[in-house]
């Protein structure tokens, strides 16, 4: 016998020694609300749900199944049965036991011929008697599962789970009522608005649950979304947000695993993994506003091009006035051999001076005060243009000219070979080309690598300004602290180790490490592991980054096993770490 349940109907009975009276199923149902709602677990709470449906009816078995994302099928969950001593929740099983129910054929007709999919396209409860008996329901499967198990599946009662648009959301199936002796029976009609109470309760439940992980989710995408485009925005920083990320977690772990060394109470909670992710994805968010032609600036002439051509081209054009001159000369009577002797000695003297300029130009080695000096001489040369310099020039160029300049630079004229104009002062940089010349080391100038360090500080107003749950508030410290040092010379605050938590002395190691083993910085060469251990150690010995941190990062083979899946073959080279372990 199969009919559809009735909410509405109540039924007075005995309870037998099994059931529970009406005043402890509403406490227990008030109990179960308050229990549903603070579960956020998806997998635990499918399984509550179920079990506290199985106890109010003392059914034995039952499943859980929800409906899917395109609403096309209905997807097993959970599965309890006590004869069969069965307990399957989906994903931990070898085997799917139950593939998804479609609730439309092939041309889009419900399907109305099982009853879980009858229950989640109609929304109505069915309370059926003997399955063997019923009709208008498909039952084969449950017969071969039967016959498959010698289990009789016989009393049933199947209810929707509604969320709060009435849309359903999944089915709840009960299987076997029992009495109080162990005998099956149908499912008492009095049990089905409690069990329809449940089911409310349960689809509130697993969409507040959905909720919560699609919220997540979006976040953790956004902030995916974020760390791309910063890469993107320079391919000689490309994938420094998604592998920071990846080292941090690494060290991270090898903390947690740690169970004998300094981190041995150390541990992380699922909330404290998803924020760490969060912050290591977002430590450079700063970089967002950071100028292109500071990131790209891979030499120090370079601006948005390489300014190296411009100044070749007027050692081209003071060779070619010597190669004039000599002719010119050769023409009045002078001796063709004096005058070809001076043009190779000036030719020469030109190739050895742009030679400095060039070599000046890359960036990757100190110059001392000589080179600097020599520079300064080699500016002072004079060269002539000829045409006019302000044709071809933005109105925002022509801005930056002094009435003065406009009137001199229209008029053919000499200029020196290396030039500091005032013109080339502007949004806070100084682009002169004598100047950019004789920075010491690097490519960037004090002002440039200024604004490069304020990324950290753009980071943290940035990051200062998102409300986050209370799970999630070290976020701004995780992720902008990354460019301390223990010693407390880092920046933009000082802070010490004293000041850090260990996922921010994580952090730190992580960006640092990652920076040295890069292979697509345009200002240096990919550096083997070794070099990259040697630089670290330094920074060690030196105070700056944690000692415990880095023997582990070290002992545990986290610096490897990053190498052989990230780096070139060619830069995982044999690193003696012993020579680096202090505490032996």
């Amino acid at each position: 016998m199969a009919r559809e349940a009735d909410g509405a109907k109540s039924h007075q009975k005995e309870p037998t020694g099994s059931q529970m009276t009406d005043e402890n199923h509403l406490a227990r149902l008030v109990d179960l609300g308050i229990a549903l709602s603070a579960e956020q677990g998806r997998e635990e709470l499918n399984q509550k749900i179920l079990m506290a449906a199985r106890e109010f009816t003392n059914a034995d078995g039952g499943s859980l199944y929800l409906v899917n994302r395109e609403e096309s099928e209905l997807h097993f969950r959970i599965l309890v049965n006590d004869t069969l001593d069965t307990f399957f929740v989906s994903g931990r099983e070898a085997e799917k036991p139950f593939p998804p129910l479609p609730l439309y054929d092939d041309e889009g007709r419900p399907n109305y011929r099982n009853i879980a999919t009858y229950v989640a396209l109609s929304g109505k409860a069915i309370n059926i008697e003997d399955a063997y008996c019923a009709k208008g329901f498909d039952f084969s499967g449950t017969r071969a599962f039967d016959a498959k198990t010698g289990y009789r599946s016989k009393s049933f009662l199947t209810v929707p789970l509604k969320n709060t648009r009435g849309t359903v959301i999944g089915v709840l199936q009960l299987i076997n009522a029992r009495d109080g002796k162990g005998n099956v029976i149908a499912f008492d009609p009095v049990i089905e608005p409690i069990i329809n109470a449940l089911a409310s309760q349960a689809a509130v439940a697993i969409e507040n649950s959905r909720l919560l992980v699609a919220q997540r989710d979006l976040m953790e995408s956004f902030v995916h979304v974020l760390g791309h485009a910063i890469d993107a925005k320079s391919p000689h920083t490309a994938d420094h947000c998604s592998r920071v990320p990846v080292i941090a977690r690494m060290l991270a772990q090898a903390a947690v695993d740690d169970k004998r060394g300094p981190f041995s109470n150390f541990y992380l909670t699922d909330m404290e993994w998803y924020e760490l992710d969060l912050a290591a994805w977002l430590h450079d968010c700063g970089k967002i506003v950071t100028p292109d032609h500071v990131i790209e600036k891979a030499t120090k002439l370079e601006t948005i091009h390489n300014r190296i051509h411009e100044i070749r081209t007027r050692f081209e054009v003071l060779r070619r006035d010597a190669e004039i001159d000599m002719l010119k000369r050769q023409l009045a009577g002078e001796d063709a051999g004096v005058c070809e002797a001076d043009f190779n000695a000036r030719v020469s003297e030109l190739e050895a001076q742009f030679a400095l300029v060039a070599d000046a130009n890359i960036g990757d080695a100190e110059i001392d005060t000589d080179a600097i000096y020599a520079l300064h001489d080699i500016a002072e040369q004079k060269w002539t243009r000829h045409f006019d310099r302000t044709l071809g020039l933005s109105w925002a160029e022509n801005e930056r000219l002094s009435d003065t300049e406009l009137a001199t630079l229209r008029e053919p004229g000499p200029e020196n070979l290396l030039m500091d104009r005032e013109d080339h002062i502007y949004q806070g940089f100084n682009r002169g080309e004598l100047y950019n010349l004789s920075v010491p080391h690097g490519t960037l100038t004090s002002e440039e690598r200024q604004v490069i360090n304020d990324h950290v500080v753009i980071t943290q107003d940035m990051l200062a300004q998102l409300p986050y749950p209370r799970e999630l508030q070290r976020i701004p410290a995780i992720a902008g602290n990354h460019h301390e040092k223990m010693d407390g010379s880092g920046y933009p605050r000082g802070l010490t180790g004293d000041d850090m938590g260990i996922l921010e002395k994580v952090m730190v190691i992580a960006d640092i490490f990652e920076a040295l083993t890069a292979v697509d910085r345009p200002y240096k060469r990919p550096k083997l592991l070794s070099e990259c251990i040697a630089i670290l150690a330094d920074m060690r010995d030196k105070g700056q980054i944690d000692n415990d941190l880095f023997e582990l990062f070290l002992v545990s083979g986290t610096y490897l096993d990053y190498g052989r899946k990230y780096l070139r073959s060619e830069q995982c080279d044999e690193v003696d770490i012993e020579q680096f372990i202090l505490s032996k």
